[in-house]
C-alpha cells in the first residue's frame, strides 16, 4: 500500500516535519537518561546495559509507557504469535484533491513456520477526497508454508481525476490535459518455487476504466485524444502473465538485506477481447546492504524498466512515473507527469537509526527517470530528484514504519509524502 496519499509541500509541512525531529530527540533523550533513578557506578556499562533493554519500540510502546506513569513498555514473547496488525488514520491535501481522509492498513502473517516461511503482507487503504475521489487498493503478497509458493496480487478501485501532460520527456506544465475516470484494477499472479529462491508461473490482469472525461479543460493540443488508442469513454484490457520471481529478503515489508528481481511478460491477445494485440515487460530489482549489522543501518537499491515492446498499450496504461506496482517511482514530480512507452528508473536510498530503540529513523535518498521519446524511441532527458524523510516505528513486530518524505525535483517540482511501509 504505497503513496496514495501525495502530500504537496508547504511551510506548515516543513515545520511539522522540524517538529517530528524535535519530538524525536526528546523520545530518544527519556529513553536513554531515564527519570535518574538508575544505578550509578560504572556510568558507561549502565548505559550500554540501559540501550539493550530498549531495542525494538514502536509508537506503541511510547503510548503505553504514558499511560503506565513511567513504567517501561515490555515485550511479550512472540514466538507463538504469527499475526501483526498496523492500522493508521491521516489527513492530507493534494492541489488535485483538497482535503483528503484515509485509513491505512498493514497486516503480516505466517502460513507456516516463521524459520521456513517468509511472512505474508496484506496492504490496504482507503481514501475520500473533498472532490468526492476514492481510491482503495489492496496489494497481497502471500506465502504458503515453506515458500512453496507465492501468490501476488493487486487490485484497486479508483475514482480518479488526474492531469496528463502527453508523451516521452519533453512535455512542459503548460500541455497539461485533465481527465477523470474510474478505474478497476484485478491483477492475481502465483509463482512456484522451482529452485532455491527463484519461482516461476503467471496470473491474469485486468484493467477497466470507465467514464473517461478529459472536457474539463482543453489545451492547445490535447495529448489524450491524439494518442487515440484506449482514449475514448471506456477501455477495457484483459490479458495474461509469465512472471519469474527472485526473492530471498526476510522481511518484505522492511527488508534489512537480500535481493529481489520480479520480471514480468504481459500480453493482451485479441483472443481475450481486446481490441487490438499488445503487450508489455516489467523489470524490477532491488538490492538491500546492511551498511552497519550493529546499528542495522541500510542501503537499499532499486532499478526499473519498464516498456512495451509490442503493439499499443491504452494510453492510461502506458508507462508512467508513481504508477509501478506500488505508485512509489520518482518521488520528487507529481504522479503521472511523465508518460511513454518505455521508461527506465533508478533510485538509491540510505536508511539509518536516529534512536537506537528503533522508534525513530531517517532516509536521504536520490532518483532519476528517463522516457523514451514518441517516434524514435530515444532517452533525450533525464529527470533526477533527491530527497529525505523520517520514519517513526509503528509496529516493531512486522518491523512497519510511518514514513514521512520531502523531495524534490527540478524545474520547481517537489512533493511531500506520507505513507505506510517503506517505499522499496
Amino acid at each position: 500500500m504505497k503513496n496514495y496519499s501525495h502530500i504537496s509541500f508547504s511551510f506548515k509541512s516543513f515545520f511539522s516535519l522540524a517538529f517530528l525531529i524535535f519530538l524525536s530527540s526528546q523520545i530518544y533523550a527519556q529513553e536513554i537518561h531515564g527519570n535518574g533513578n538508575e544505578i550509578h557506578g560504572n556510568e558507561q556499562a549502565a548505559i550500554i546495559a540501559r540501550q539493550d533493554s530498549i531495542i525494538k519500540r514502536d509508537i506503541v510502546d511510547v503510548l503505553l509507557k504514558g499511560f503506565q506513569k513511567g513504567k517501561n513498555p515490555t515485550t511479550k514473547p512472540l514466538k507463538e504469535q504469527k499475526t501483526f496488525m498496523t492500522i493508521f488514520p491521516a489527513i492530507g491535501s493534494t492541489p488535485a484533491t483538497r482535503l483528503v481522509g484515509l485509513v491505512a492498513a498493514n497486516i503480516a502473517f505466517y502460513l507456516g513456520d516463521k524459520k521456513t516461511t517468509t511472512a505474508s503482507v496484506i496492504l490496504t487503504s482507503i481514501s475520500y477526497s473533498l472532490n468526492k475521489q476514492i481510491l482503495f487498493p489492496m496489494r497481497t503478497n502471500i506465502w504458503l508454508k515453506n515458500n512453496s509458493w507465492n501468490l501476488i496480487g493487486d487490485w484497486r478501485f479508483m475514482k480518479y481525476p488526474q492531469n496528463t501532460y502527453g508523451l516521452g520527456g519533453g512535455t512542459t506544465t503548460s500541455d497539461k490535459d485533465l481527465i477523470v475516470y474510474s478505474y478497476i484494477k484485478i491483477y492475481e499472479t502465483a509463482v512456484k518455487n522451482v529452485y532455491s529462491k527463484l519461482y516461476a508461473g503467471g496470473g491474469i490482469n485486468v484493467d477497466y476504466f470507465y467514464d473517461i472525461d478529459d472536457t474539463w479543460n482543453k489545451p492547445s493540443t490535447d495529448p489524450f485524444k491524439s494518442y487515440g488508442v484506449g482514449t475514448g469513454n471506456k477501455s477495457l484490457s484483459t490479458g495474461l502473465n509469465a512472471s519469474l520471481l527472485w526473492d530471498d529478503r526476510k522481511n518484505t515489508i522492511n527488508p534489512e538485506k537480500g535481493s529481489y528481481l520480479n520480471l514480468v511478460y504481459r500480453f493482451y491477445p485479441t483472443i481475450l477481447g481486446n481490441s487490438s494485440g499488445w503487450a508489455s515487460v516489467y523489470a524490477d530489482f532491488r538490492k538491500y546492504f546492511c551498511i552497519s549489522p550493529k546499528k542495522k543501518n541500510i542501503l537499499a537499491l532499486w532499478f526499473l524498466y519498464w516498456g512495451v515492446p509490442k503493439g499499443e498499450a491504452p494510453y492510461l496504461l502506458l508507462p508512467s512515473n508513481a504508477w509501478d506496482s506500488y505508485c512509489n517511482t520518482s518521488r520528487g514530480y507529481i504522479q503521472g507527469r511523465f508518460r511513454s512507452k518505455n521508461m527506465l528508473y533508478a533510485e538509491a536510498e540510505y536508511r539509518y537509526k536516529i534512536t537506537n530503540n528503533g522508534l525513530i529513523g531517517g532516509v536521504i535518498f536520490a532518483n532519476a527517470a528517463s522516457y523514451s521519446e514518441p517516434g524514435s524511441g530515444k532517452y533525450k532527458y533525464i529527470y533526477p530528484a533527491v530527497g529525505a524523510g523520517l520514519r517513526v516505528k509503528l509496529n516493531k513486530d512486522s518491523n512497519t514504519n510511518l514514513v514521512i518524505d520531502f523531495a524534490m525535483g527540478i524545474k520547481h517540482s517537489n512533493g511531500f509524502y506520507l505513507d505506510v511501509g517503506e517505499i522499496f
